[in-house]
């Protein structure tokens, strides 16, 4: 398996040849090459040659860059395409006494990509490091980042062996290349479909507003319009080989609700009011909005100013559990299913919520008790429902398609379906024999 490592360190000696090559931008696994291969470079860190002779010994296992400052990785990571799995990050920059800067891009690497560092660092410093990453900031990211002492007698290896681990136990680092190299093909494509349009076709087919001879359309109209696209090109390429592995540890809960946390709910910072918004008001009760998106971009006009919302409960609240056993008894809970968002109606459980950074929150929807709120209109401009009207209220999270519409569409169902009598209980039991005889 072949994996991309960057070096973020100022002894990689490009200056001395400041003719040649520029320090401020990238320095390609080239460059380190020539730098490896002239005798008179001077190397100020011994075990920074080592580990770049190490790796350009190996072409066929790792690719290698760097840069010789944080601040230039930063802004080339935000300027290109450049995603490096491994980065060998070294603390000591003259940042000046007491600078917080060696934490803070730390930080934002790791909130930035899947990258797993290793902070490289002299002996007199591994305990500071240690203990500043050893604060809450930084508690989701511990199993990727490491802190090695560059003059520990092992360093390199020490190093080689936790990547070899990572392959077998971490997803990202395992097949996160492949991820991103197949997701950028996937762009491209749709991108090279697009092209054939000129802008004012494009504009035109998004439904853009013309205003005062001008087209008017949102990030929203363009994402729309490219998603469907580009998830139909990358489902059939992102794994290139079925994911098979040996269980050999029990599945942590906790990570899992995280990974559906990222699945179901969208953290965006949009403005507007959308249908599956989850909100929260000044009491501290939650919502989910019900009105269609189609109506709240004209939404005095549409909606005569009311907001259609269902309330969410806590899982553990009184009020909760007085609704939950009106409909279940605890003696009967083993045979009950929690299959997906919409079934056991009419309780629905919407699992993992982010209602802050630390915690994720189960709340149960009651899909009879929907309302609404009474929004006035604050200037004839008004068209858009946006958040400053909803005065009262923030926004948690917005549920994702493709569980918004079918939890949206559940609970209607629920509140405008037809019932239907019942069987008496020895039908019920006749029938359910009968298909248990023709199961095989």
């Amino acid at each position: 398996m072949k994996h991309s490592v960057c070096f973020i360190d100022d002894k990689i000696p490009v200056s001395q040849y400041s003719s040649y090559f520029n320090e401020t931008d990238i320095i390609s696994g080239s460059i380190i090459k020539y730098l490896l291969s002239q005798e008179t470079t001077i190397w100020d860190d011994s075990i920074v040659k080592i580990l770049c002779e190490r790796l350009v010994r190996e072409p066929q296992k790792w690719t290698i860059s760097a840069f010789t400052s944080p601040a230039f990785y930063r802004n080339y990571v935000d300027t290109s395409v450049f995603a490096p799995e491994i980065v060998i990050y070294d603390w000591d920059y003259n940042f000046g006494a007491g600078d917080d800067s060696s934490k803070n891009y730390l930080l934002k690497f790791l909130q930035e990509s899947y990258t797993m560092i290793f902070v490289f660092s002299g002996s007199d410093r591994i305990d500071e490091i240690k203990q500043i990453i050893a604060d809450d900031e930084f508690n989701r990211f511990g199993d990727r980042i490491s802190v090695i002492d560059k003059h520990d007698d092992d360093s390199v290896g020490k190093m080689f062996s936790q990547i070899t681990q990572k392959e077998q136990s971490n997803f990202s680092f395992a097949y996160g290349s492949e991820v991103v190299r197949n997701s950028n093909k996937a762009i491209n494509q749709v991108l090279s479909d697009i092209s054939l349009l000129s802008v004012d076709d494009f504009l035109e087919s998004i439904g853009a507003k013309l205003e005062n001879n001008k087209y008017i359309s949102s990030n929203k109209d363009f994402i729309d319009a490219i998603i469907p696209r580009y998830k139909s090109i990358l489902r059939n390429s992102v794994i290139s080989n079925e994911i098979t592995k040996e269980k050999k540890s029990t599945p942590d809960i906790d990570n899992i609700r995280k990974v559906w946390s990222y699945r179901i709910y969208d953290r965006n910072d949009n403005n507007n009011v959308q249908m599956g918004d989850i909100v929260k008001n000044a009491s501290g009760e939650y919502f989910l909005v019900l009105s269609s998106d189609c109506h709240l971009t004209e939404f005095w006009k549409k909606n005569i100013g009311f907001l259609s919302i269902i309330p969410l409960l806590k899982i553990d609240s009184d009020m909760t559990k007085n609704r939950i056993n009106l409909k279940w008894k605890k003696k009967s809970i083993d045979n009950i299913k929690f299959t997906s968002l919409t079934n056991n109606a009419p309780i629905s459980i919407l699992p993992c919520v982010p209602i802050d950074e630390d915690n994720l929150y189960d709340l149960i929807i009651i899909t009879k008790s929907i309302t609404t709120i009474e929004i006035t209109k604050e200037n004839d401009t008004d068209k858009e429902l946006t958040y400053k009207h909803l005065t009262d209220y923030v926004k948690v999270a917005s549920i994702s398609d493709p569980f918004k519409s079918p939890l949206i569409q559940h609970v209607f169902d629920n509140i405008s379906g037809y019932g239907c009598p019942d069987y008496p209980d020895i039908l019920q039991e006749d029938l359910r024999n009968k298909v248990k005889e023709v199961l095989l």
